[in-house]
């Protein structure tokens, strides 16, 4: 690894356990202004009170709002890529390396959504983007998942091991993806998988309590960490929760310890 990445890499995982707990703030463009993303600035400064590993943001989102913190120890990942509302199934580039050297990013993020008719435009763009991060030092993140209109079951271990496998292939770093639901699918796909797997949160979760049991068993079953959004910035207390995910991922604390902690 060239000593650029690897500066960079260092600065994005946990110093002690190597692994990630990102937060991301990337939802606008693909989900609409979600409840809790209204006035950006102060949901993340509530996040970094947390102190998460990384948070996760569009290129605009970054230069206006996450200069108070340049130089923190929380790295900053810049999303290169979005869906819509309206093209549910196809990421679109958003950003490049040379924008992330700019604003001094330790790492650029790609979402690629397989199963799909337009799998190999994104495939080729991800595979275009390690290249150029390659020659530049920086670390790739992907956000893939299995969602094209040709996959029936988006949380089978198969299809999402597909996924990740993808990823890897093309010479990701940090593979972000869908939890398959349980402890023993999800170690079929990290078996299956030589790069760092994170889960994503969204919709395998129902309550705080469930997703705190998913951080467990991603960490437990070989998982690098997580990147979650929505349910820790739409929760009263971001900063708690961000604390909770660190003790669960970084100090190995139990789902009940981790709850106390919001307490």
């Amino acid at each position: 690894m060239f000593l650029g990445k690897k500066i960079r890499m260092n600065r994005l995982v946990n110093k002690k356990t190597g692994r990630l707990l990102a937060i991301t703030v990337d939802h606008a463009i693909a989900r609409g202004v979600l409840p809790g993303l209204e006035k950006i600035e102060e949901i993340i400064a509530k996040i970094m009170e947390g102190r998460p590993d990384a948070v996760t943001m569009q290129k605009g989102i970054a230069e206006r709002c996450f200069t108070p913190f340049a130089g923190d120890e929380t790295g900053l990942i810049l999303k290169a890529t979005s869906f819509s509302p309206y093209q549910k199934a196809y990421d679109t580039p958003t950003a490049d390396v040379e924008e992330a050297v700019r604003l001094g990013a330790d790492a650029i993020s790609v979402g690629v959504l397989v199963g799909g008719k337009d799998q190999p435009q994104m495939i080729s763009h991800l595979a275009k983007i390690t290249k150029e991060a390659a020659s530049a030092g920086i670390p790739v993140v992907s956000h893939i998942y299995p969602r094209g209109e040709f996959i029936k079951d988006n949380y089978t271990y198969e299809n999402i091991r597909y996924a990740v496998r993808v990823a890897a292939e093309l010479g990701v770093d940090i593979i972000k993806t869908t939890y398959p639901g349980n402890p023993d699918d999800f170690s079929k796909v990290v078996e299956a998988c030589p790069a760092m797997v994170v889960v994503a949160g969204g919709s395998p979760g129902k309550d705080l309590r469930s997703y705190f049991q998913m951080t467990r068993d991603v960490i437990d079953r070989g998982g690098g960490g997580v990147t979650y959004g929505r349910f820790v910035w739409q929760h009263e207390k971001p900063s708690l929760v961000v604390q909770a995910l660190s003790a669960l991922i970084h100090n190995e604390a139990s789902v009940e310890q981790a709850m106390q902690l919001l307490n």
